[in-house]
């Protein structure tokens, strides 16, 4: 069941060999993205798709579909998907997670992570994480406020007795962290100290530097962190603004930054625009969140696919930092392999 606004241009085509096909690894892990069964988001209230622009965008992509995507976008590299479900409250997420542990089983995808809750129990989900193919965990602020950048604790949505397991089965955590004023939150800041603190074995990969999708948020974040920010892993997904990914190789190793993309919310053809605090998505294709606003046809004839335009910003920022071909394959491949690939089989 693929998104029937998925389609492939001459200028695609043209965009990806000038800019991406040569500059880019021959080889990647895209280290965040989503995959599901349509059943696994059938009950997804309507009322919610209407209020979320990423959910209106893309919320169903199996295995199967990503293959098509991928292989389509990139049809000279070899590439392969760290997946976790959708994860939101209303999602069958037993099922899903199933789902993601079968296609890690059978090579689908690299490395499957499980979605948890809140309230499951540290026997219930260690059970899950050594009987299944999960090679880490992906908590969610959803899982108990309903609502993207509520007002919650980290702990709220995976409490210490969950930390403390993950840390001692060696597994990472992919953390999309709280509160509306993203990664710098005072709180948010505090409760990462914390962590780091309390459980220093634990590899924690930060989803979408922090939420930081412009550089306000970056630079607090960076300055308010100090020393304990080296102590994490970030991943890219669905941060396009040049100036962050800028920032992040200036300030972080290469070592701790996992290229991701969030597919399967980004198929369309588009580009962003920021304000200091704030982005604005702009789309050829027709959303509900866009329908009425959109550039002259002239100006969005000229747009490529939106993770095009991600990744043709971080290459370049990449040759402005004079990173070695090492640092490249490091955060477009082989950094996914170390955080998600230590599980012994």
């Amino acid at each position: 069941m693929r998104y029937d606004y998925f389609h492939y241009t001459e200028r695609d085509r043209r965009f990806y060999e000038e800019h991406l096909k040569d500059r880019m690894p021959r080889e990647f892990i895209d280290a965040h993205t989503h995959i599901n069964l349509p059943e696994h988001i059938a009950d997804i209230p309507v009322e919610r798709i209407r209020d979320d622009w990423a959910l209106q965008s893309g919320m169903h992509m199996t295995a199967e579909d990503a293959a098509y995507y991928y292989g389509t976008l990139f049809p000279d590299q070899k590439w392969s998907l760290t997946a976790f479900p959708f994860p939101i409250r209303e999602v069958h997420m037993e099922a899903n997670n199933d789902y993601v542990s079968h296609c890690a089983d059978t090579g689908k995808i690299a490395y499957g992570l499980m979605c948890i809750k809140p309230d499951y129990s540290v026997e219930y989900l260690e059970r899950e994480l050594t009987e299944k193919n999960f090679s880490g965990v992906k908590p969610y602020p959803d899982m108990v406020s309903g609502k993207k950048g509520a007002d919650i604790s980290i702990f709220q949505f995976m409490p210490h007795s969950q930390l403390a397991l993950v840390e001692k089965l060696d597994l990472p955590v992919v953390m999309h962290l709280p509160r509306a004023g993203r990664m710098p939150d005072d709180a948010n800041i505090r409760e990462l100290k914390e962590i780091r603190q309390k459980y220093p074995d634990l590899n924690m990969v930060i989803a979408h530097f922090g939420r930081c999708f412009t550089p306000y948020f970056l630079e607090q974040a960076i300055r308010k962190m100090g020393g304990d920010i080296h102590g994490f892993y970030f991943d890219t997904a669905a941060v396009l603004n040049p100036e962050v990914h800028r920032m992040a190789l200036q300030s972080l190793s290469p070592k701790r930054i996992l290229f991701g993309t969030d597919e399967p919310i980004f198929l369309w053809h588009g580009r962003r625009k920021w304000t200091e605090t704030s982005y604005i998505n702009l789309a050829k294709e027709d959303f509900m969140w866009n329908r009425n606003h959109h550039e002259s046809g002239e100006t969005e004839s000229g747009y490529t696919f939106y993770v095009y335009e991600q990744i043709h910003n971080i290459l370049n920022e990449m040759e402005k930092a004079h990173l070695t071909r090492q640092d490249r394959e490091d955060i477009f491949r082989n950094n996914a392999r170390e955080v998600f690939g230590s599980k012994p089989r």
